[in-house]
């Protein structure tokens, strides 16, 4: 068992860590880029302003027009010290700040027009940051120098400038400054996340525990219900959430069907309590009276008959009790075949009336060919217990009608009878297990039982059962029957 309270804090805070983790590095990251850039470009302005002073003489001479002791005296003796080397050719070393002094900055060979960019350790031990321009000096003068030739005086040639040869300029400094600068930002960030984590989780446990309140006042309200009060309700709340406001209706509507379920189950024991009292003392009786007279054979042979109908009026409903158990239960499996209708509700008759029909008879207006496929045990209790209403519950007579047509590619059987006393509020209990219409006349140990076994059948073999009541015309229709495949 766990507790949502605890998996909710956990993962709100886990996600709020690694929200906030992931968010940290990327600004670490983004600002970490943005201030390298502006400190190689300080860098690279830096060696643009090295650069302007270095120019060409006309003898193809280099002169470098800055001095360490004046203007650039990072070079010579500063806290930030600072370096730089210039090569002709990329091996030719032509000049080194005095900071350097033997030692030499290192060379990547950058070709013409490119910039190169590199960490280095200072000569001074410092980590330290390098940038290597490779550049074309500019020359000096571009005045134009004749001479005459030696093929005449009056004849002169001009003399062009020195072509100017690539230089390469690695300048160095220290980087601690910026490494300090990320250092700072890195903990800034750092540090505000660890505060945030902090207060998330303090927070994220009384924001649940706030958010779980309605959850913990339904557990409460749930908690008053018992098997004695299922007739109380949970009330609305005007503050309920949404969430929460469908698990109420929910839970109302279970207890609802729970009350429904508790009533039908006390009204089940106590129609089962009647129903087995009347025979038993019945039986009872027929005791008393067999043992007032153990000598009289006539007494004793009627008794005994009288013990076999109540008996199997018992046995009746014990065998429908069991098969509503089953159904109820889902063990009543179905097993198909192909069952010739007209004669089937011809042979279903005479064993239900068992030639005891009260003067009543079949119009069977089944069409002769008509075949259907379906469980022929579970029909047969259907036809019968319809039989056996038809001929109890109809006047004295009458006659018991029954058809079937073909709707949809679906066979409806349809049995109609006259009916006592029957009023259209009546159909809709007549499915309720146990109800009968009362002061009705050739009730033949009848328990109330019979409709709904018939409607739990029919589910079982996927049929709907419809009742109707048309100018005191019973019909019950039986839809959903297949024909078979060869009819």
């Amino acid at each position: 068992m766990y507790s949502i309270r605890t998996r909710l804090n956990l993962t709100i805070v886990t996600g709020m860590v690694i929200v906030l983790s992931v968010t940290a590095v990327f600004l670490y990251v983004l600002i970490a880029r943005q201030i390298e850039a502006v400190f190689d470009s300080a860098m690279h302005d830096k060696t643009r302003a090295m650069i302007s002073l270095i120019e060409m003489e006309d003898d193809a001479s280099i002169e470098f027009d800055f001095t360490e002791e004046g203007t650039m005296s990072e070079f010579v003796d500063s806290e930030d010290l600072q370096y730089y080397q210039i090569w002709e050719n990329g091996a030719d070393v032509l000049l080194r700040s005095p900071s350097l002094g033997d030692a030499d900055l290192p060379l990547a060979g950058a070709r013409p027009g490119q910039t190169h960019y590199a960490d280095v350790e200072l000569a001074d031990g410092r980590a330290g940051r390098l940038i290597e321009v490779n550049f074309l000096p500019r020359i000096e003068k571009e005045e134009v120098v004749w001479r005459a030739a030696e093929i005449g005086d009056d004849e002169w040639e001009r003399e062009e400038p020195p072509e100017p040869r690539p230089l390469n300029l690695v300048y160095a400094r220290e980087r601690e400054s910026l490494d300090e600068t990320l250092l700072t930002i890195g903990l800034t960030i750092g540090g505000v996340i660890v505060i945030m984590i902090g207060l998330t989780a303090l927070l994220i446990p009384r924001l649940v525990g706030g958010g779980l309140t309605p959850l913990s006042r339904l557990a409460g309200q749930v908690g008053d219900f018992d098997e004695s009060r299922l007739d109380l309700r949970i009330p609305p709340d005007l503050e309920q959430s949404a969430e929460i406001e469908p698990m109420r209706r929910q839970f109302n509507h279970l207890l609802e069907r729970l009350q429904s379920a508790f009533e039908r189950e006390k009204r089940f024991s106590s129609n089962v309590a009647h129903e087995l009292r009347t025979p038993l003392s019945e039986l009872k009786t027929l005791a008393e009276v067999g043992a007032m007279v153990p000598e009289d054979p006539g007494q004793i042979r009627e008794f005994f008959a009288d013990v076999g109908e109540i008996s199997k009026q018992m046995e009746n409903i014990v065998i429908t009790l069991l098969e509503l158990a089953r159904s109820d239960a889902g063990l009543l499996r179905t097993d198909p075949e192909d069952i010739h209708l007209v004669g089937y509700c011809d042979s279903i008759w005479q064993q239900a009336v068992n030639g005891d029909g009260f003067g009543k008879r079949l119009n069977n207006d089944i069409p002769a060919d008509l075949v259907i496929n379906t469980d022929r045990e579970k029909l047969g209790m259907i036809l019968t217990n319809l039989f056996v209403n038809a001929v109890s519950y109809s006047p004295d007579d009458a006659e018991i009608d029954i058809n079937a047509v073909i709707q949809d590619q679906m066979v409806v059987l349809e049995v109609k009878n006259a009916a006592i006393d029957l009023k259209p509020e009546d159909i809709v209990h007549m499915k309720d297990r146990f109800w009968r219409k009362q002061n009705t006349p050739n009730e033949i140990g009848h328990s109330g039982l019979g409709l709904s076994l018939v409607d739990a059948l029919a589910r079982i073999l996927r049929l709907d059962v419809n009742l109707q009541l048309d100018q005191q015309i019973f019909m019950v229709s039986i839809s959903g029957l297949r024909p078979s495949i060869g009819n």
